[in-house]
């Protein structure tokens, strides 16, 4: 995995290494803002929602103040004592009135009121009043020992309140507290009766659901013991204990929230007690309700993410394409440099490290330009030197031949035609001598060669025959000068000289599309493969032939210090068969 990321480019790496530091903060920082405020969260539903039953809680304190303060009006009022205190034995027409003198105060007190509650008068005269449409028989008799009774009668006129348990239920299944007060004369402090005040479960459903609890929400209100009084939505609880293992958690704290599982469901409890009544307020939210505001917080965070993921990469993108932009530039203006293109140039805009090594690329090729300005000078005048030594190389070795020749023919003929091998000579040592001339004309090359043919006619006699044809087009095309002589001059000597019949020297010069065909091929005496791999091993500058005789070394430099590359030469041989040069130079008009 390394090696593959190690043999990308510098832009690659860039966004790769940028994207993943920025991307593992970024989900980093995501995951902690998504729990930290899913954390929040919870704790602010928690909040409010202690909120809210911090108030239905004082909503019932004050339902049941006013209950009290009601209940305090009947203990208090002396119409109601006057009729308690009256003979059980008296009219019906008496009663009557007194029933409607009662109805008349229920009116009065429940007029103004909406409650859900029933009110009873039970007289120990045997009078039984209440506002509803029936007398439950747990009020038709007495039981000063039982219930509501006996507490009534333990807190000798103070309002004392009993809560309906399942158990004990043989009446309505709707009314889930009592009231209850001893009504006593106010002159005799006897007691001639009793007030109780059922109080209805959509008395308490009332209030709540007047604070807008959503559907899954479950709410419990509990009494000082621990029993449910009022439960929403499910009804069938009421007048149980509270069955959970953080009773003890809740009935002995004042307020707070807490995760548990209630039915299977993980849920959110919030808890909280009213400190006049004792009574306990019980919010419990399902975990899913919170769930739906921490998936609109994940999409949320998700989304946030994703957009500083998307501004990553096109930042790892941009930061890459402008560092490596101006790099690849420079990698480019390299390869021109390659190709052999000095003049390009780089231009930094700006002065950071890029931008430095830029200049100094810059000032390298300046100097690099002039290195081989003067590299190139010193080259010229090297080959001008070289060549000029390679003339004045060839000139004593021909003289010294041509004078052997001359002598040769003075002492053994003695004839008249030295003449003309003098005329020859003098015209050789002329084109020899001649100043300022590194390339001649093919019509000049030739004539040179025809004097130095003829001078070797006179000394070898009838050895060989010599074969020229020239194109008339190419006779003013430019050759490096003594190009010629050499060749046909090293076809004889290590051709022809030691070959026993008759040889023949073909030497025909013609044009082939831009360059000029040179072939010069005998049938002398060859060379051997060893000899032949010497001759046409890659010539470099400074490699000297010095096997192989003055005339191949001179011809072969001289036209690499002519032309470079740009020429072709083949030499094919085979002893016993004959020699055959192949030279292909460009065309240059005369």
């Amino acid at each position: 995995m390394l090696g593959k990321l190690n043999n990308l480019n510098l832009r690659s790496k860039l966004i790769i290494v940028i994207v993943i530091t920025s991307l593992i903060p970024l989900l980093l920082l995501g995951l902690f803002t998504f729990n930290y405020l899913s954390g929040l969260l919870q704790e602010e539903v928690s909040e409010n929602e202690l909120e809210r039953i911090t108030s239905i809680n004082h909503q019932v304190s004050y339902f049941l103040k006013d209950v009290e303060q009601m209940t305090l009006f009947f203990y208090k009022n002396e119409e109601i004592q006057a009729i308690l205190k009256k003979d059980s034995d008296r009219s019906l027409n008496e009663k009557y009135e007194d029933y409607k003198n009662v109805q008349d105060v229920f009116d009065t007190v429940m007029g103004v009121k909406d409650w859900d509650v029933h009110l009873y008068v039970i007289g120990l005269n045997g009078d039984r009043y209440f506002s509803n449409d029936y007398l439950p028989n747990r009020y038709n008799t007495i039981r000063e020992s039982w219930g509501v009774f006996r507490k009534a009668n333990n807190a000798k006129g103070s309002l004392v309140w009993d809560t309906n348990y399942s158990l004990n239920r043989v009446d309505h299944q709707d009314i889930v507290l009592t009231a209850g007060r001893i009504l006593i004369d106010s002159k005799t402090n006897e007691k001639i009766g009793y007030l109780m005040v059922d109080i209805n479960e959509s008395a308490f459903s009332n209030i709540y659901e007047k604070n807008n609890y959503a559907t899954n929400d479950s709410f419990l209100l509990l009494d000082n013991q621990g029993y449910i009084i009022s439960s929403q939505p499910d009804k069938t609880n009421i007048g149980t204990r509270l069955e959970t293992t953080y009773y003890d958690r809740i009935m002995n704290g004042e307020k707070g929230f807490f995760k548990f599982d209630w039915h299977d469901t993980a849920s959110i409890l919030t808890y909280q007690t009213d400190e006049n009544t004792n009574f306990k307020s019980i919010s419990i939210i399902p975990m899913d309700i919170i769930q739906q505001k921490n998936n609109l917080v994940r999409n949320l965070t998700l989304n946030f993410a994703l957009m500083g993921i998307i501004f990553s990469i096109w930042l790892a993108y941009y930061l890459s394409k402008t560092v490596t932009k101006p790099l690849y530039k420079l990698i480019y203006l390299m390869k021109e440099v390659e190709k052999g293109n000095l003049e390009v140039r780089f231009d930094p805009k700006y002065n950071d490290d890029i931008g430095i090594f830029g200049k100094r690329f810059n000032r390298m090729l300046e100097k690099l330009k002039v290195s081989i300005q003067e590299n190139y000078e010193k080259q010229v005048r090297m080959k001008d030197s070289e060549l000029k030594a390679l003339r004045a190389q060839i000139n004593p070795h021909f003289l010294y031949n041509t004078l052997e020749t001359v002598n040769w023919l003075a002492r053994l003929e003695g004839v008249n035609d030295i003449s003309k091998i003098v005329v020859s000579l003098s015209e050789i040592m002329k084109y020899s001598v001649r100043k300022g001339e590194d390339f001649v004309t093919i019509e000049q090359d030739v004539k040179q060669l025809k004097n130095y043919l003829t001078i070797q006619e006179f000394r070898y006699r009838d050895k060989f025959d010599v074969h020229l044809k020239v194109d008339d087009s190419v006779l003013n095309q430019k050759i490096p000068a003594l190009l010629l002589q050499p060749i046909v001059e090293n076809a004889i000597v290590h051709g022809l000289e030691n070959k026993i019949s008759k040889g023949i020297i073909q030497i025909v010069i013609t044009k082939e599309q831009e360059n000029i065909h040179i072939v010069v091929q005998d049938n002398g005496i060859g060379m051997d493969e060893e000899t032949l791999s010497l001759v046409n091993r890659e010539i470099k500058e400074g490699i000297e032939f010095d096997d192989l005789g003055i005339g191949i070394e001179n011809v072969r430099k001289r036209l690499y210090l002519s032309y470079g590359n740009q020429f072709k030469w083949s030499l094919t041989s085979e002893v016993e068969v004959g020699t055959k040069v192949d030279i292909f130079i460009p065309y240059k008009e005369g």
